[in-house]
Parts: structure tokens; sequence; C-alpha cells
């Protein structure tokens, strides 16, 4: 196919590949949502949350474990909420909310890559972005990240598009949507969607000296917009809660940047960002110099540039003036975009791997652009191709090994995981052999690698679960449980407990996240200190407690309580009233023993 046509996206070849992401795309992030409990705390407590919204009828002031609880805006959870509104109180209907933003997300991708650089590079770009290893984690782990970046990928791909089209009712309009889409984004996470869309449009603008197009922002009835989307709840919130403003705006957005809390060092997400790539990262480094060098090229020129020569602007084949100054100007809109998402969390102390998953969908742009206009040429892709190989037939024992060294899960269940990991591992090395020298299956084999993975994934997580995480035990106990029973944790706080037991969880010697709304009224019947609480909450009726395996050769003196279950990171205990209440038979104390693990609730034979 010629290059001109290649670049351009004409035939039906681009069409298929997109009908195949996309299918691929459904299949990845809908598959196995089920079949497996939540993964506290992340999973439980975005669940949580939300449970407790549609039990209490109160969607303006969110409460995790019946304390109010003012992290974050209540977008995310009125949307989970309405997910289990419909489908009922499952894991899969939690699970359902992140993995369609992420489905939404690869479409805003492919159609921002198709505006800018045309259908082959946005195809490709779509094709990074899925098989990108932290987007698609986050696309099936229910937190608000994933939701935060389909709406912030959104707000920019939307301002961007306004800039680009001619003065007139079109270029208003996509303002207008960049504002609707940057309130949504705010109703999701909060002033961060603020901060990070105003570094990247005050960036870009300075970079071009082209201060005039500000003006052009629809800044009327975009700020209307704005504030319809944002004030009601806000103002709402402030009203109901005197308390609100401060730690909303002043503890929780800009007290996280000194927070010690998840701190990390200044250069910590720089290390992170290109490695959450994955098997892309090799091609990662020459596609970020080259848009770099190309965004340093597109500052240099004067705002009323229109393009000159293809070649010159290391575009072959593009002859058209226009096209060639729109396509500059995107990588370096890109370049900003992904400076800014990193730049800015970086900033901060507190540092965690989500925060960057905004920065993804520019940096599979700019990957795919470099694949589908001449880096697969350049001698450097059989370098990426040849050392993603070898770093792939390294992985094949390396997995084996971790997988026989750990003591959390038995090897026995991991083995068939591990076989078809290391299957792909083989598979997609001798893939990418081939590829050195045939450069244009790079990015095909590069990707299939992660998808071939997809087995391994879905067949481990719900053995990590069911080895380290409470939900399980929940489940497999009488349903509901009597509402006599009492249930607590000590030292601890998985937050799944509430959502499986529909009921509030007793925390003592624990407080943690629930600080600011453990002092909001009187909780001090669910805010325990010492030993002594936990043995008069025992002689006040049946009590189930949550316990840290290293907790339990202590409590087992006292006498007081049986193991219900076990796992490698939890033991169940519980006191005589409330064996007889559920009609579970207690294991031997001994049967406790070092992980890996696993006591499962028992009814009397």
């Amino acid at each position: 196919m010629p290059a001109s046509r290649f670049q351009t996206g004409e035939g039906r070849s681009p069409k298929a590949a997109m009908i195949l992401v996309l299918g691929l795309t459904a299949i990845i992030y809908f598959t196995c949502l089920s079949g497996y409990p939540l993964l506290d705390p992340d999973e439980g407590r975005y669940a949580e949350i939300p449970r407790e919204m549609l039990e209490s009828g109160d969607f303006i002031t969110p409460h995790l474990n019946y304390v109010k609880y003012f992290e974050k805006p209540p977008l995310f959870y009125w949307s989970v909420a309405g997910a289990m509104a419909l489908f009922g109180q499952h894991e899969w209907a939690v699970r359902t909310v992140p993995a369609f933003a992420g489905f939404l997300t690869i479409l805003l991708v492919m159609a921002f890559g198709k505006r800018l650089f045309g259908m082959r590079t946005g195809v490709m770009a779509g094709w990074v972005y899925l098989t990108s290893l932290i987007p698609l984690v986050l696309a099936r782990l229910p937190i608000i990240d994933g939701f935060f970046a389909l709406l912030l990928t959104a707000t920019w791909g939307a301002w961007w598009s306004g800039y680009a089209s001619p003065a007139g009712r079109i270029k208003r309009l996509w303002y207008c949507a960049a504002w609707a889409c940057m309130g949504l984004a705010v109703m999701t996470k909060g002033v961060a969607a603020i901060a990070l869309t105003g570094l990247i449009v005050l960036g870009f603008t300075a970079a071009r000296r082209n201060w005039r197009e500000l003006r052009s922002m629809a800044w009327f009835p975009g700020l209307l917009i704005f504030a319809i989307i944002v004030l009601p709840w806000h103002l709402a919130a402030g009203l109901r809660n005197p308390e609100f403003f401060h730690f909303y705006f002043v503890v929780q957005h800009f007290g996280r940047l000194v927070s010690e809390e998840h701190s990390r060092p200044f250069w910590h997400f720089l290390i992170i960002f290109p490695f959450g790539m994955l098997f892309w990262t090799a091609f990662f480094f020459p596609a970020a110099a080259t848009a770099v060098r190309r965004a340093i090229k597109t500052i240099r020129l004067p705002s009323n540039w229109t393009g000159g020569r293809g070649e010159e602007a290391g575009l072959p084949g593009v002859s058209n003036r226009s096209e060639e100054s729109t396509q500059s100007e995107g990588v370096l809109f890109l370049v900003i975009w992904v400076g800014a998402v990193i730049g800015l969390f970086s900033l901060s102390r507190s540092k965690l791997v989500p925060y960057i998953l905004p920065a993804y969908p520019a940096m599979a742009l700019l990957t795919a652009l470099y694949l589908t206009n001449g880096g697969l040429a350049r001698t450097s892709s059989r370098w990426c191709a040849g050392i993603t190989a070898a770093l792939l037939l390294f992985s094949i024992p390396v997995v084996s090994y971790y997988a026989q060294s750990q003591d959390m899960l038995p090897f026995k269940d991991l083995i068939w995981p591990v076989r078809i990991a290391q299957g792909a591992f083989l598979l997609g090395s001798a893939m990418l052999g081939v590829a050195v020298f045939k450069r244009h299956l790079a990015p095909v084999a590069t990707g299939f690698v992660l998808v071939a993975l997809i087995p391994t994934m879905i067949m481990t997580v719900p053995i990590a679960a069911k080895y380290r995480k409470v939900g399980g035990f929940l489940k497999a106990m009488p349903s509901p449980l009597p509402p006599q029973i009492k249930i607590a944790e000590w030292r601890n706080y998985d937050q799944g407990l509430s959502f499986y037991s529909h009921r509030r969880t007793i925390l003592v010697d624990n407080v943690g996240e629930l600080q600011f709304g453990s002092t909001l009224g009187d909780h001090s019947d669910f805010f325990l200190k010492g030993e002594e609480s936990l043995k008069r909450l025992a002689n006040d009726g049946p009590l189930l407690i949550n316990l840290r395996p290293g907790d339990w050769p202590n409590v087992s003196r006292w006498g007081m309580f049986r193991p219900v279950a076990a796992n490698s990171t939890n033991v169940m205990v519980g006191n005589d009233p409330f064996f007889r209440l559920t009609g579970l038979m207690p294991w031997p104390d001994d049967a406790v023993t070092p992980p890996p693990l696993l006591l499962m609730p028992r009814c009397q034979e």
C-alpha cells in the first residue's frame, strides 16, 4: 500500500482493524468481572460508598462505614450506585463502571487520533492504549481514576477540536463541550481537573504565542455550563455539612501536596510512567524523543505558521500545508498534555500509580504516530523489538521462580496461570524476533503479548482474592447474617466487610482514612481502643472479628474465640454465641498455620 494511503487510512483495512480493536476491548474489559470478591481496600471502598447511598437515600453526603467521607466528589459514586440499582448489588455491577469508562476512553483515543493524524494512527493508538498495563488494570478495577481519565481525555480532546476549528458556531460548541467535560471531571476528582486543564491550555497557548485564542473559548456559556454542573452539589454538601469546605478544599486537595501519606520521591512517576506501558516500553523512548524534538521545533515557529514541505517536518509524503501545521501543533499539544500530568502529580509528595493514568491516552497517540509515520523504518525499531524479545525470554524462568518462591498462594493453584504466561512470553518473543526483520509486525507482536496474558490475569486474580481478601468468607456464611451479629476489625479495616454484611464494622485500634468522619457526631461505639474492648464486645452478644494472622496467637490465649475462617492475610474468629446463631462449626485453633492458608466457613455436620 502506498505510504500516503497508509497515513490517511484509506481502504478497508483501518476500519476492519478498528472493529477488531473495539471487539477485543469489549472482551478484555468486560469478561469475568464476577466470580471473585471485592479487592480491598479500593474495590471495597468504591462499592460500599454507593451501597450506603442506596441504603440511606442520601446522595449528597457520601458515607463510608456510616461516617461522612468527603475525600472525593460523588459523580463516580453516583455512577456505581446507578449500576447497582439497575443490576443489583453484585461485584460485576460495580466493576462494569470502570470497564465502560475504559471502553469509552479507547473510543476517544481513536477518534482524537483520527482527527489529528488519520485513521490508521488513531486505530494504532487505541491498540497501544488497550495493550498497555496500567490502563488495562484500571479499566477492570472500580476506582475513580479510570473514570477521571475518561473525562479529562474528553475535556482536552474537545478543547483541541475547538482550537483547530475555524471561527464560528462549531468552534464555540467544541469549547462548550470542553467546559462541560471539565465540570464532570471536577465532579469526579475535584480541582485537579481545573489545575491540569489550565496547565495544558496555558502551556500550549504560551508555546504557540497565540494568546488571542483564549478569547475564543466561549467563556460566558462555558462558565455557565461549568457552574451548572459543579455548583449544585458543592453548595448542597456545604449547606448540609458546615465542615465540608475546609476539609474538602484545604485538607483533601491542598493538604495532599505536602502529606507524608504515600510519600514518594519527585522522580517516582518519571520511572513508573514508561514502564506502565509494559511491552511498549522499548518503543516509548524513541517515540517520546521524536515527539519532543518535533514539539521543540513547533515552539520555535511563528503562531501564524501554516507549514512547509512535509519532508522538512518529518512527515514523508505530506504536502498539504494546513494538515502539516495541524499535526505539528497536535504533537506539541500531546507533549504538553503528558508533561502537565506527570509534572503536576510529581510536585505532590503523595503519589499513587493511578494518578498518572490521564497521561496514557496522549502517550498512546504519540507512540502510534511514531509507529505509523516512519518509526518502523528506523534501525531503532529493530533494537526495540529485539530488546523486548530478549526480555520476554528472560521472563519465562523468572515468572516460575517468583510463583514458587512466594508464600501467599499455593503453587499448585498457579501452575496453569504460570504455564499460560510462559507460553505467552515464548510466543511473543518469537513474534518479536521475526519483527526484527519484518518490522511491520512489531506493533501486532508487542500488543499480542499482553492480550495473551489476559487468561493468566483472569485466572490469578480470583486465586489471590480467595487467599488474601475477606469477601469470600462473608459470601460463604449464611446470608443474610442475623442482625444481632456485630462485626469488628482489630488493627485493620477491610472495607468490603460492610458491603457484604450490610452493616457497620466496629473498628478497634484503627481509624485510618475515617479519622475526619469519626470526629463528626458520636461514634464512640464504633471506634474503640484496646484488647478489653474486644472482650467486652464478646460478652455483649454474638461477635465476628477479623484479624491479621500475627494477632491470632494473642487472641487465642483469651479462650473467648474460635476460628471461623482464615487465609494468608486474615483470620476471622467468632465467640460461642456467634457459632450457635449461625450454625457454623469452628476450626481447631491449631488449624491456623503459616501461609499459604485457606480455611472457609463450614457448617455443622
